[in-house]
């Protein structure tokens, strides 16, 4: 079994962010809570998480900004911005900050989760899957090839 896939949860509203947090756990992903963008930038140096799920309007340090200095050094973690803020100047800004997805609220649970398996189905796919082809063997999810 591979390890679980790590998500931080950055967002001040406690109590949606609680059961957010739990529909997400009662799905196999490990969540990390942080209440603003500060303690988030924190927990995400700390545990190196494979996606952020991140607020805008935040105390502290907002979402564009967190994301802007995680993308300084880290262009590999997902970010989705999870926002009340649909202006289309918004948006933009937050792919321009390179975020991977931006879902307005108010939005369904289950459909977030899709939207993160479908981004890490490929990690989560059986890890012994081989071709072989004469004495070559292609190991695709280990991204191996031996000869």
């Amino acid at each position: 079994m591979m390890k679980a896939i790590k998500i931080l949860l950055v967002d001040d509203d406690i109590r949606n962010s609680m059961l957010l947090k739990r529909f997400i756990e009662a799905e196999g992903y490990e969540v990390i809570y942080a209440n603003n963008g500060k303690v988030g930038l924190e927990m995400y140096r700390e545990t190196k998480p494979d996606l952020i799920l991140l607020d805008i309007n935040m105390p502290e340090l907002d979402g564009f900004e967190m994301a802007r200095i995680i993308r300084l050094n880290d262009k590999r973690v997902i970010i989705f911005f999870l926002t009340d803020r649909t202006d289309k100047v918004d948006r933009l800004h937050g792919f321009s900050l390179k975020g991977n997805d931006y879902i307005p609220k108010p939005f369904y649970p289950e459909e977030l989760i899709a939207k993160i398996d479908e981004r890490f189905e490929s990690m989560t796919v059986n890890q012994d899957v081989e071709y072989q082809l004469g004495n070559t063997i292609f190991r695709p999810n280990l991204s191996s090839l031996t000869y």
